[in-house]
């Protein structure tokens, strides 16, 4: 990826910790003025709406959470993400996606992503484009190592860290 976008990596064990784990991020880059979106596999909005009531935050940015859209979209197909991406890249110049599934179901949404990058060069230059693909740890047993090495950065509850800040003895291996 281009040197102002960031692929960032994040696991979770249930629904329930993803929604809670997302959320001072999400928070913080409401307050910073990022656009975010999501493409998930799962409807997590139940689980988003129910902690939002049990959190302490003003209910406008309670609100906006809400309306960025916890709901499963099915998108996989290029010309789908495609459309998706103009539409993000059209309301603000830093753009958070949220990208959540199996494993194989997030490398298709990742490879229709970097496709349109690619193609949008021109289109994204004073844009800062962040992806956060989000790994639920049950559903794979091996290939943690793979995964980390595609990523930039690492999400979790305390925000953005390095990768080696995470997993002390991690090495990148060239990709």
């Amino acid at each position: 990826m281009k040197k102002n976008n960031l692929k960032i990596c994040s696991f979770y064990v249930s629904d329930w910790h993803l929604t809670a784990m997302l959320l001072p991020y999400i928070e913080d880059a409401i307050n910073r003025g990022e656009h975010l979106d999501t493409i998930l596999e799962k409807n997590i909005s139940y689980n988003m709406k129910e902690i939002l009531t049990r959190v302490k935050i003003s209910d406008k940015t309670k609100e906006d959470i809400v309306k960025i859209g916890w709901e499963s979209k099915k998108l996989i197909k290029y010309n789908e993400i495609k459309k998706f991406m103009e539409k993000a890249i059209k309301n603000s110049n830093n753009i958070t996606i949220f990208v959540e599934g199996s494993k194989e179901r997030i490398e298709c949404v990742n490879i229709g992503i970097n496709k349109w990058l690619k193609r949008a060069e021109n289109k994204i230059t004073n844009k800062e484009i962040k992806i956060v693909n989000c790994y639920e740890v049950t559903e794979f047993n091996e290939g943690l190592q793979e995964i980390l090495d595609k990523h930039d950065k690492i999400l979790n509850t305390s925000g953005i860290h390095e990768i080696e800040e995470m997993y002390s003895g991690y090495v990148k291996r060239r990709a």
